[in-house]
């Protein structure tokens, strides 16, 4: 596949209470084709340690194509982002070594998604938001 391009027309930003960061790009809002879903637990306990899930997961497409870590980069811009997966887990993703997705989002969506991905990638050094 290699690369791969589409436009998210919902983007989803949600912290269920105690939970986890959830952020979600997808071509639809219902019945979606096309997605990539990141998240993260607010907290690992020593079998997330073990396993190497202590981390951010990765989910695209379904969960068939997902696993934990993997992103080389992620490029915030204001109307996009440019992803680039690491080896490893771009054969995990059928070969998907950069996704680009762009969106459209008000300036507060922006920073809310941002602060999501800020959280999501925490202490991973991938996030680059452009401009900042």
């Amino acid at each position: 596949m290699g690369t791969f391009a589409f436009e998210a027309k919902s983007v989803a930003i949600e912290q269920p209470v105690g939970e986890f960061h959830l952020v979600g790009f997808a071509d639809s809002e219902f019945n979606t084709n096309i997605y990539l879903m990141l998240q993260r637990a607010l907290e690992f306990d020593d079998q997330d340690v073990e396993l190497g899930m202590d981390t951010y997961h990765v989910e695209w497409c379904g969960q068939e194509s997902s696993g934990y870590g993997g992103i080389s980069q992620f490029v915030l811009k204001t109307n996009c982002a440019e992803i680039t997966f690491s080896p490893n887990t771009a054969e995990t993703l059928d070969g998907l070594v950069r996704l680009f997705i762009s969106f459209q989002l008000s300036p507060s969506e922006h920073l809310a998604l941002r602060a999501a991905l800020t959280s999501i990638f925490e202490g991973s050094g991938c996030l680059v938001v452009a401009g900042a």
